[in-house]
């Protein structure tokens, strides 16, 4: 089975267009229909419903796209382990973190790494945590970076304790909060507080901590966003001290610990079981001071 039809038939999947997917893939609309039409022949079923504006996924199709799209990340990733054999010369590092981890944590430990590793290349995703836990089992990551209240299949990953961080209450140096030492909640009431959506994980894990909602919120989905509200003193909010370190040393943010309540969590680095890691991930592990299972 040739990798280029098996390439060809994924990005028409994700196009549904012999225009488009033929413009991502640089090839004539002809070109690319002689390659579906051959894998099609080679499978001996039909992968695709072809309208005049949009191509679809027959049954076939469905249930073929991701077996394609595993033996397209296979082929890559073993690529990839060759490429690195000899002294890590070559190759890339591939991974995802979540906002927070991607932003405040991982850039010190790449600028070590490829201090180190000078000929490696990197691409990092950063997404929510269900985008990269999608990635991670369509194999298109090696391993993702993850707060641990985020459910993981032990069955089938790996979860490996990174790093501990511990989030407390935020406010800015204009709020009458900002001369404590700590917080109760007599303190917050009537503020207003600001946050991620009700859905996003660090919501859940906030409010699975105090077991009740705030009176009056405000939901944003940027975390700097966020942030940049609390300086301008729209509310309080409860991030993590890694996320404010440079705005509490310049005086604008303040962290408080919220009497009564603890709001720590473990930093996890997951990728799936019996996968053979690259070598540049392998070198990554030992630089953050992991041992691999």
């Amino acid at each position: 089975m040739d990798i280029q039809k098996i390439n060809s038939f994924i990005t028409l999947a994700r196009m549904s267009s012999f225009s488009k997917a033929a413009d991502e893939l640089y090839m004539s609309q002809p070109a690319l229909s002689k390659q579906i039409k051959s894998l099609e022949n080679e499978l001996q079923v039909p992968l695709f419903h072809r309208g005049k504006k949009l191509t679809s996924l027959t049954l076939q199709g469905e249930y073929f796209l991701p077996y394609a799209e595993n033996i397209m990340a296979s082929y890559y990733q073993s690529r990839e382990h060759i490429l690195q054999i000899e002294n890590l010369e070559m190759g890339r590092l591939i991974f995802g973190a979540t906002n927070f981890n991607g932003i405040y944590l991982v850039p010190e430990t790449l600028a070590a790494f490829k201090n180190k590793y000078k000929k490696i290349g990197i691409d990092l995703t950063i997404n929510s945590s269900k985008n990269i836990l999608d990635m991670l089992v369509r194999q298109q990551l090696e391993f993702i970076i993850l707060s641990d209240y985020i459910d993981i299949d032990p069955k089938k990953y790996v979860s490996v304790r990174w790093h501990d961080d511990e989030l407390q209450l935020v406010v800015g140096k204009n709020s009458p909060l900002f001369g404590k030492n700590s917080v109760n909640l007599e303190d917050l009431k009537g503020k207003l507080f600001i946050s991620k959506d009700q859905h996003s994980s660090i919501y859940k894990f906030i409010m699975s901590k105090l077991e009740f909602p705030f009176e009056n919120m405000l939901f944003i989905s940027c975390q700097e966003a966020i942030k940049y509200a609390v300086i301008h003193g729209l509310g309080f909010s409860i991030m993590s001290t890694r996320a404010t370190f440079l705005e509490e040393k310049m005086g604008l943010l303040k962290s408080l610990p919220l009497e009564g309540y603890s709001f720590k969590r473990g930093i996890n680095i997951v990728y799936e079981k019996n996968k053979y890691l690259t070598p540049a991930t392998l070198a990554y592990f030992k630089l953050l001071g992991l041992a691999t299972q």
